[in-house]
């Protein structure tokens, strides 16, 4: 108390930031899920986030969702944005991956209601697309998620039905999808 009279406030030991706020995550966490859900209150949120591992009390919660929501600062593109059109069938051609659950549904993705994503939870479906006529090319269904190989089998099959290559091939950038022999 005596360096606080004989200097001032400024003389004491501030730290840039409180200790006990939470990172800018837990708060977009806590508002898209508002944004995505928006029946549940907030102490269903709190107890949903306390499920996955993350403890908010229901007022931090509210006090989160009164506050209005922070922009995301966007990084300068290093990539030049590249747009294909496609010009006519079969020139840009789209595939994707996803899960369709089976009767039982999907459960929870964490502990201990998480299930594998595989047969008989849900099956993988593959599909690829043509981008000019919005023409579905090919389907494939899988028990569990399939690989690179796999994937490759499928569009060999797709080509070799439509008896034409496309010109531009048009995917995420998966690890299924990310490997040197799919990317020939």
């Amino acid at each position: 108390m005596r360096r606080l009279d004989e200097q001032g406030a400024d003389a004491l030991v501030h730290i840039s930031e409180p200790v006990n706020k939470f990172p800018d995550f837990v708060r977009y966490s806590v508002q898209r899920l508002k944004t995505l859900c928006p029946a549940p209150g907030k102490v269903k949120i709190a107890g949903a986030l306390c499920r996955a591992g993350l403890h908010l009390g229901a007022t931090t919660v509210g006090r989160i969702l009164k506050a209005p929501p922070r922009p995301t600062p966007r990084k300068a593109s290093t990539i030049t944005d590249r747009v294909v059109t496609a010009k006519q069938p079969n020139h840009v051609w789209h595939i994707d991956l996803t899960t369709v659950p089976t009767g039982g549904g999907f459960r929870a993705a964490w502990l201990p209601c998480a299930v594998p994503q595989r047969w008989p939870f849900c099956w993988w479906l593959a599909v690829i697309i043509d981008h000019h006529s919005r023409r579905a090319m090919g389907f494939a269904v899988c028990p569990g998620r399939p690989n690179s190989l796999a994937v490759r089998v499928f569009i060999g099959t797709a080509i070799a039905r439509a008896n034409t290559t496309p010109k531009h091939f048009i995917c995420d950038k998966g690890s299924i999808f990310w490997w040197a022999a799919f990317k020939r």
